[in-house]
């Protein structure tokens, strides 16, 4: 197995991760179950860790596919770029995560502006994640491939 195929294995955690993620946290937040909310900081901690594995690997992933006709280099570095900010603003979560879960290990109650935070930063994650995910879906998948050129805004990412 290439760093080619743990990048296709890993990276559809970020995507369903975070989704996941979410609604267990809406849930916990709707029924107020601190242990759920601790818990889904946990699993936000584990999901920063493997987005950071789906992105140390898309290198070997590009390098695997560069070559093979109708693979676009354009979708490639926009997937490439999107990623990136996924993994900065995933690194932020996890970090926030983290710290909720370790320092709040013993209390009976998160705190009100921690929840907002993490609820804020999922919702975030979640819509960012699935653009990626669909962006990385298109560079090998023609039949998905919008017919439409991506306008200028996004050209500015590449």
């Amino acid at each position: 197995m290439t760093l080619a195929h743990v990048h296709l294995l890993v990276n559809h955690f970020p995507i369903l991760g975070t989704l996941f993620i979410m609604a267990l946290f809406i849930i916990a937040l709707v029924f107020r179950s601190t242990l759920m909310q601790k818990v889904s900081l946990w699993f936000l901690v584990v999901i920063a860790l493997l987005t950071a594995v789906a992105y140390a690997t898309g290198d070997k992933a590009e390098a695997a596919v560069q070559g093979l006709p109708g693979i676009s280099e354009q979708i490639i570095h926009l997937h490439a770029n999107v990623a990136r900010i996924g993994l900065i603003l995933m690194f932020i979560t996890g970090v926030i995560a983290l710290w909720g879960a370790v320092f709040y290990r013993k209390h009976h109650k998160l705190p009100r502006l921690l929840l907002i935070t993490v609820l804020i930063v999922l919702l975030l994650n979640t819509a960012l994640f699935a653009y990626v995910g669909f962006l990385g879906g298109q560079i090998h998948h023609q039949e998905i491939r919008s017919a439409i050129e991506y306008g200028p805004a996004l050209r500015k990412l590449l």
